[in-house]
């Protein structure tokens, strides 16, 4: 049966189906063709392979014009639902995002959750209001979702090499130290060595012990030859937060913090590592092959690359 059908398919024209539209509107051979922008003959000759495609007069002239037979008319109520669906089928690039449903699957590292995320959220729903957007957490490999189509997009450490993957830098980050304003450390000029005396609270990437942040500061704590280590690693921002505000410790962030609002009114930045190149840690949106030709997801992964220029 799908053989069959296949077959049928092949040989229509899918301009006799704008032809016969047009016919059923306009009820005039003359007429339609003026609207279709072909000659009267060129109509002629689709009316007459019409006839022939569907085994039927389809119109029968009259004094007034061409009346439409009942398989003609059978066939039109079928157009009223086909052409539009064709139409947006191969009007893929025209795309409106206020006509967008698409809910959308993200994974990123957490702290990108409280910087990032919200006013690239608040942008999407304002944008596409009809858009739905899920957040999943970082995985040390995102490709086996991605492969399996449990996940549209992931910012990601490292890029693929892989044609089946488009991997695209969206930042680069570095470490930042910071403290709470009433901290003793600000305004003191205190060495690298001197602020790792404090107790340290830092970020951490869920399953990810070799690729995240906590690289970068094992590299630190090991050009210090010191065996310690923080006294907190955790996937929330908020929690390292609420206690360096209660505390003499030192968060070991990232510059992307002092984006979040009402970071900066309690919080300063002590030392950085902006100048060192090799604590710096690249960012990378990572899409898989099956929503390369999709319109939606092209506008989202320039949302997110967007958002990323602005928030990191």
């Amino acid at each position: 049966m799908a053989n069959t059908t296949t077959n049928q398919l092949h040989r229509v024209d899918l301009n006799l189906l704008v032809a016969l539209d047009f016919l059923l509107k306009e009820l005039n051979v003359t007429n339609a063709a003026q609207a279709m922008f072909v000659s009267q003959s060129a109509m002629s000759r689709s009316l007459k392979r019409l006839r022939d495609t569907f085994d039927d007069p389809l119109f029968v002239r009259t004094a007034t014009g061409l009346t439409p037979t009942a398989k003609a008319l059978e066939l039109g109520e079928e157009l009223h639902d086909i052409l539009p669906k064709l139409t947006a089928l191969f009007q893929k690039d025209s795309f409106n995002p206020l006509q967008c449903n698409n809910t959308f699957t993200l994974a990123l590292p957490s702290f990108l959750g409280s910087t990032m995320l919200p006013n690239l959220a608040l942008e999407l729903f304002s944008e596409a209001p009809d858009v739905n957007l899920v957040e999943m957490s970082a995985k040390t490999n995102p490709y086996d979702l991605l492969d399996k189509g449990k996940l549209d997009f992931a910012i990601y450490y490292s890029h693929s090499s892989e044609l089946k993957y488009r991997t695209t830098k969206i930042a680069s980050i570095y470490p930042v130290l910071f403290v709470r304003r009433e901290h003793p450390l600000v305004n003191s000029q205190a060495s690298l060595n001197e602020i790792m005396q404090y107790p340290v609270l830092a970020m951490n990437i869920e399953e990810d012990h070799k690729q995240a942040f906590n690289t970068p500061l094992q590299r630190i704590f090991a050009s210090l030859q010191s065996e310690k280590r923080p006294k907190l690693r955790s996937t929330q921002t908020q929690v390292l937060i609420d206690i360096a505000a209660k505390s003499e410790a030192v968060i070991f962030g990232l510059n992307a913090l002092s984006t979040m609002p009402g970071f900066v009114d309690d919080f300063v930045a002590i030392y950085d590592f902006k100048d060192q190149p090799q604590y710096h840690v690249e960012l990378y949106l990572i899409q898989q092959q099956r929503t390369f030709n999709s319109a939606a997801h092209q506008w989202l992964a320039n949302k997110i690359s967007a958002s990323a220029k602005l928030y990191l």
